[in-house]
């Protein structure tokens, strides 16, 4: 799952970058060239925005020997997203680097494994002895689901157990949407995770294709927000 950073936001990722000194890999194309450096501070020319680094032993002879104008970037965030963006240099001296902000920064998370907390009433649906039982998302990804359960079902679960027809109903806002998994397996089972209630993560098992589709839409929708509401809180 990719996601493309641009707009004011850049602003206030390469401002967080030089307060929290992030280590920031650095690559040149058609060259072997990698090394760390950090970015130093951000400013506003007539027309561009710029970023500068401390630029690492042999960045500034590469790029003069390679004869090349855009530098590769990348970076991972305080919640370990990979996050990766080229800039074309704007002017460069023995100690200081400006670049130009790039158009976008893009975001990438591991599909299956990034797990995007539930910010709003969201739960998981699933059938026992005749019964619907409800259970609370604390969080959800691709490859399962994290639920809090009433204590007083805790002696129908157990561990490798494999359960079929569970529904998420997630909400984003205002809006519900349901995404049916047809097969899923308790894979842990987490004592008193919150007051009166257990916890279970789940495997989805089995799950068709336009329901995969949803739920990466939701995971992506969710995790937009979450990123939005860090931002405007940076801000």
């Amino acid at each position: 799952m990719i996601e493309n950073i641009e707009g004011p936001k850049l602003l206030t990722i390469f401002n967080q970058l030089a307060a929290d000194k992030t280590l920031v890999k650095i690559s040149l194309s058609h060259s072997a060239y990698e090394s760390l450096t950090v970015v130093t501070q951000t400013e506003k020319d007539r027309t561009n925005d710029l970023f500068h680094i401390d630029p690492p032993k042999g960045l500034l002879e590469t790029i003069a020997q390679t004869n090349t104008s855009s530098v590769h970037f990348e970076f991972t965030s305080i919640d370990g997203v990979v996050h990766q963006f080229d800039s074309k240099v704007n002017n460069l001296s023995s100690h200081d680097l400006a670049l130009h902000f790039p158009q976008y920064i893009q975001r990438h998370q591991q599909r299956d494994n990034f797990r995007v907390k539930s910010i709003y009433a969201s739960y998981a649906l699933i059938v026992m002895d005749d019964a619907e039982l409800r259970m609370d998302i604390d969080n959800v990804s691709l490859g399962g689901v994290y639920c809090y359960c009433p204590n007083k079902h805790k002696a129908r679960f157990f561990e490798q157990q494999i359960m079929e027809n569970m529904e998420l109903v997630l909400t984003l806002e205002h809006e519900c949407t349901v995404v049916s998994i047809r097969q899923v397996q308790v894979n842990r089972i987490e004592a008193k995770p919150i007051p009166k209630h257990f916890g279970v993560a789940f495997e989805f098992i089995r799950i068709n294709r336009d329901a995969k589709k949803m739920l990466v839409q939701q995971i992506y929708e969710l995790q937009r927000h979450i990123l939005q509401n860090r931002l405007k809180y940076l801000g």
